[in-house]
């Protein structure tokens, strides 16, 4: 099962949540949220210990498209119960700037 998370409601718990952003280094170097640790998706299975399992744990990419099966395949393959941001750093920028 995806879980999703929306912007709205990230901002609300922000400390209290691990943000992974799992673009590329360049995209992160762009622009990121703050706070948020930059995992690239083709490293992301080989650093799952790097997650803290005792927070609520936030994936997000640009848009949603990559994030989403990262979030799906983690919690099938492992078990882990992760949130998807949805809509990507994209909308999280939109929301968050009104």
């Amino acid at each position: 099962m995806l879980k999703e998370i929306t912007t709205e409601k990230l901002l609300n718990k922000l400390s209290k949540v691990q943000l992974i952003d799992i673009r590329e280094p360049y995209e992160h170097k762009d622009g990121h949220i703050e706070g948020s640790i930059n995992i690239p998706m083709g490293d992301f299975l080989e650093k799952l210990e790097e997650l803290d399992k005792t927070k609520q744990i936030v994936i997000y990419c640009n848009t949603g498209n990559r994030s989403k099966p990262v979030v799906y395949m983690t919690h099938k393959l492992y078990n882990y119960h992760m949130y998807d941001l949805k809509g990507g750093y994209k909308n999280f920028l939109k929301i968050s700037a009104k």
